[in-house]
C-alpha cells in the first residue's frame, strides 16, 4: 500500500469512522422499535440484523425487518414510515452529540486530495448535521442513502476521473464498496460492530487494518 498522502481521492464512511455513533444508532433503532410495541423477540431479531449489517441504509434495514422479522400484514407501509420517522428524529439528536473519532481531524487536515463522505446514513440529514458541526468544511461532497454505497463510490470515482483512491470504513459494506470499485480499503475498527468479520476479510484480501488514525502508512 502506498503512502496515505499519495492518493487523489479519500472516501470516508461516517458512523464509526468520522463519528463514534455506531452504538448510539443501534440503541436508537431499538427505542424506535419499542415505541411501536413490537415483541421483545421480534425487536431483538431486528436489532441483531441491524448491528451485523451496519453500513447499509436504514431503508434497507426497515424493509428487511418487515419482510423477515415483524409479522405485520395490515398498514405495513404506515408502520415503516413511522419507524423511519422515529429513528430519524433520534439520529438528528445523536449526531449532534456524538464524539468525532480521535485523530480524525488531524488526519483529514493533513491530506491534500479531494475528500468525500459515502455513508449509509440518510443523505440530507447527514449534510445538515455536518454543516451544523462544521465538518462539511473538510469535504468536497457528502453522500448518503438511499443510494447504495457501491453506487456512491462509483459516482465519486467517475466524477474525479481516477481510481487512485482509498476508502476508510468499519463495515463489510464499506469493504465491498471499495472492492467492487477497485480502490484501496483501510479498515478502521475501534468502534466497529463487525470487527471480526472485517478481520476475516483482511486475512484473504490483505488490506490495512488500524485502530488509530496515526497507524496509516505515511
Amino acid at each position: 500500500m502506498q503512502s496515505i498522502h499519495n492518493y487523489d481521492v479519500y472516501i470516508f464512511d461516517c458512523d464509526g469512522v468520522i463519528l463514534n455513533s455506531n452504538q448510539l444508532k443501534i440503541d436508537a433503532m431499538e427505542r424506535a422499535l419499542r415505541a411501536l410495541s413490537f415483541k421483545d423477540e421480534e425487536i431483538n431479531q431486528c436489532v441483531n440484523y441491524f448491528s451485523n449489517n451496519f453500513g447499509r441504509s436504514r431503508f434497507h434495514h426497515v424493509d428487511v425487518f418487515f419482510n423477515d422479522f415483524l409479522p405485520v400484514e395490515e398498514n405495513k407501509d404506515t408502520l415503516k414510515s413511522k419507524l423511519l420517522s422515529l429513528f430519524s428524529s433520534q439520529c438528528k439528536e445523536l449526531y449532534l452529540n456524538a464524539d468525532v473519532t480521535p485523530g480524525f481531524i488531524s488526519l483529514i487536515s493533513s491530506l491534500n486530495g479531494n475528500k468525500y463522505v459515502a455513508s449509509g446514513s440518510e443523505q440530507q440529514e447527514l449534510r445538515d448535521i455536518f454543516v451544523q458541526r462544521g465538518l462539511d468544511l473538510y469535504f468536497k461532497e457528502i453522500y448518503g442513502s438511499p443510494t447504495p454505497k457501491n453506487d456512491l463510490v462509483r459516482s465519486i470515482l467517475e466524477a474525479e476521473k481516477t481510481t487512485n483512491a482509498v476508502m476508510f470504513g468499519d463495515a463489510v459494506s464499506d469493504f465491498e464498496a471499495s472492492k467492487i470499485n477497485e480502490i484501496e480499503f483501510i479498515g478502521y475498527l475501534p468502534y466497529s460492530n463487525v470487527r471480526n468479520k472485517v478481520i476475516d476479510l483482511q486475512l484473504t484480501y490483505q488490506f490495512q487494518i488500524i485502530d488509530d488514525f496515526n497507524e496509516v502508512h505515511q
